[in-house]
């Protein structure tokens, strides 16, 4: 009998996970709403932070430390989220450019802790690694601004609004400002 009990909770389990995973639409554009805004103010703030203050080498590795962090974070964050089916494709395109621009500043922070002197930072930008970060980051800002884009189409169904016969999730509106970077 108990085993009997076990199996069939294993069994509901496994049927909520099926069943109720992923998140609206709303919800899961809330949800990288929140992620994007943390990011982009975060390293805004952290380059406000670095141009204000005279280069150092020390303040480099801080300011890299930390960018890497807020890539890691809003990463990990993404990685999370379970996205709707009509989502499923940006969602893992998204992934796919935010696991290579985390590891390309990964790999420039790495070529800045080598660095031995200031005179080296002026050059940050253009080692490999540091055109690497740059056009992953252009990917970056480019699947930010498809994904606002995206979202902001779904204003167009107000229209639909009073047609009982179309299902809710086709009638769902979602406002989201993700401030994408231009």
């Amino acid at each position: 009998m108990r085993l009997c009990r076990i199996w069939a909770g294993a069994c509901l389990v496994l049927v909520v996970a099926a069943c109720g995973g992923s998140l609206t639409l709303s919800e899961y554009a809330a949800e990288a709403e929140d992620l994007t805004t943390k990011v982009i103010v975060g390293l805004e703030t952290l380059d406000a932070e670095w141009e204000a203050q005279a280069p150092t080498l020390e303040g480099a590795w801080v300011y890299w430390d930390r960018r890497v962090a807020f890539r890691v974070e809003f990463l990990e964050g993404i990685q999370a989220l379970d996205p709707p089916n009509e989502l499923t494709d940006l969602h893992e395109t998204g992934l796919d450019i935010f696991s290579r621009l985390t590891a390309a500043e990964e790999a420039l922070a790495a070529r800045v802790d080598t660095f031995e002197t200031v005179a080296d930072l002026e050059q940050m930008w253009e080692t490999p690694e540091g055109r690497a970060a740059r056009a992953a980051d252009e990917e970056g800002i480019a699947i930010c601004h498809a994904a606002q884009a995206g979202f902001d189409v779904t204003e167009d169904r107000d229209a639909l609004e009073s047609v009982p016969w179309i299902p809710a999730e086709m009638k769902e509106i979602v406002r989201v400002a993700f401030g994408c970077p231009s």
